[in-house]
């Protein structure tokens, strides 16, 4: 029998177009259950918040706000010292500006110079009484610091605001 034009003429599917249409395709990942979206997006944001929690590392964690409670709660008493110390080997300097300008009390010149000099890189964006609180700080650790490190610091420190 001679073949038929209009064989030739119609596309034919492929193997492969022929086994995707089946259930039991072997090129095709079976289809994952559907989630809701109110659901999906929960579970979304908590992914995202432990992601953002791990990178932070220590500063995340729920001990972190206690232990800088306690630490600003024991200043001006015989505590101070020895919790910043504890606090500072924990958790390195705190990016809070309370807790900054309580460390600028802390007997470890070293400290203070990292202090005076991690608030000079936040002062553009405090506010105006915040600013001036911080220059007041300045000259006077510039007249009366302890240490001629902290002198010479808050000193280069109020030429970059004046």
């Amino acid at each position: 029998m001679p073949p038929r034009k209009d064989d030739d003429d119609r596309e034919r599917p492929s193997w492969r177009e022929i086994d995707q249409r089946r259930d039991g395709s072997r090129h095709r990942a079976p289809a994952a259950p559907r989630v809701p979206k109110k659901q999906a997006e929960k579970v979304r944001k908590q992914v995202l918040a432990q992601a953002e929690a791990l990178f932070k590392g220590k500063r995340a964690r729920p001990e972190y706000q206690t232990d800088l409670k306690k630490l600003e709660a024991s200043h001006g008493g015989k505590k101070f010292a020895g919790l910043a110390k504890i606090f500072l080997e924990d958790y390195g300097l705190p990016e809070e500006w309370g807790a900054l300008t309580r460390l600028l009390d802390y007997p470890d010149a070293a400290v203070v110079v990292d202090v005076l000099q991690a608030m000079a890189d936040q002062v553009e964006k405090r506010s105006r009484v915040e600013q001036q609180g911080f220059k007041g700080k300045l000259q006077i650790l510039a007249l009366t610091g302890a240490h001629a490190d902290i002198r010479r610091v808050a000193e280069e420190i109020l030429n970059r605001f004046n």
